[in-house]
């Protein structure tokens, strides 16, 4: 059983770690109008809970999509952030200008 505690919190860590990580690297990024497919929360035993945040957006006319797992510890926490992007709902994506397909959304 204490296998499973820590697992939760090196899943969460390291799930938070990229996010930082890839939010660092696309802040220099020109940012783009884009649109929530889905969002949903997805329960794990191993590794943890998360949200995943699915998007759109259009560069230069070529429609793209990218995907973003938000880790959460507590549950209320990530159904807030579900009903905080519905599905249709628009947001705001930071765009490598040098792969239009790699992308970071903005959700501050």
């Amino acid at each position: 059983m204490g296998g499973l505690v820590v697992d939760i919190f090196v899943g969460f860590f390291a799930r938070w770690v990229i996010n930082v990580v890839r939010g660092l690297a696309s802040r220099d990024w020109p940012s783009v109008k884009g649109t929530v497919v889905r969002c949903h929360f997805e329960e794990h035993g191993y590794g943890g809970d998360y949200v995943v945040l699915h998007y759109r957006y259009k560069v230069d006319w070529e429609r793209c999509h990218g995907e973003m797992k938000k880790p959460y510890m507590h549950p209320n926490y990530a159904e807030a952030f579900v009903r905080h992007h519905p599905a249709g709902s628009e947001l705001r994506i930071r765009v490598d200008p040098k792969d239009p397909t790699r992308s970071f959304p903005v959700l501050a």
